[in-house]
C-alpha cells in the first residue's frame, strides 16, 4: 500500500471485481481504453490479469482509492516490462465520476516513483488515442514527453485509430523530483 496525499495506491482484492467491472464496461472509461468486459465474470480474466503479471514481473497494476473513506476510484499501472530493454507501457483508467479533480495526476505521480523505485526501468511510455486529448495533457503535467504519432495503427470500432506516443525517461522523472522519497 502506497498513500499519498488524497489517494492510496494499494494491490487489488477480490471484492474489487464489481469496481473494476463498472470501469471496464462504463462508455465513458471504455471510449479511449483497449480493453472492456460485457460482465463481472469476464472481468475476473482482468483480476487475474493483475495478479499474473505480479507474480511474473512483467508488471505491476495498482487499485487506487481515497485515503479518508477507501472509496475505489480506478487503478494505475505497468505492463509489457522489458528486462533486457529496462521499459515498460504505463496504463491508467479513473471512473468519470471522479475526472476533473487531479486524483489521477497524484496517482501517476505516486506510482512513477514506486515503479521507478521497484524496477529497473529507463523508460515508461504510454500510447494514447491522438482524440483523447485529457488524457495526453496529464501525461504532460507529469513530465512525459510526446515523441510522435502512430498514424492509423489500431482498428476499432470500425475504424483506424492514430496513437499519440509519450515517454518519461528515468533521468527526466529524477530532475523533476520523482526520484525524491
Amino acid at each position: 500500500m502506497l498513500p499519498l496525499e488524497r489517494l492510496t495506491l494499494r494491490e487489488f482484492r477480490a471484492e474489487d471485481l464489481p469496481n473494476v467491472f463498472y470501469g471496464l464496461s462504463h462508455p465513458e472509461v471504455i471510449k479511449h481504453y483497449g480493453i472492456q468486459y460485457a460482465s463481472e465474470e469476464d472481468c475476473r480474466a482482468q483480476m487475474r490479469w493483475f495478479d499474473d503479471i505480479r507474480a511474473d514481473g512483467s508488471g505491476l497494476w495498482l487499485a487506487l482509492e481515497t485515503l479518508e473513506d477507501r472509496h475505489f476510484l480506478g487503478a494505475v499501472g505497468i505492463s509489457s516490462r522489458s528486462e533486457q530493454h529496462h521499459c515498460a507501457e504505463l496504463g491508467y483508467w479513473l471512473l468519470p465520476e471522479h475526472w476533473g479533480r487531479g486524483y489521477m495526476q497524484e496517482a501517476l505521480r505516486g506510482f512513477l516513483r514506486l515503479a521507478y523505485r521497484r524496477f529497473p526501468l529507463n523508460r515508461v511510455y504510454a500510447q494514447v488515442e491522438v482524440d483523447n486529448l485529457g488524457s495526453g495533457k496529464l501525461l504532460r503535467s507529469v513530465g512525459f514527453t510526446l515523441e510522435g504519432v502512430s498514424r492509423e495503427c489500431e482498428w476499432k470500432d470500425g475504424r483506424y485509430l492514430s496513437l499519440a506516443n509519450y515517454a518519461l525517461l528515468r533521468a527526466e522523472h529524477e530532475a523533476e523530483g520523482g526520484g525524491d522519497e
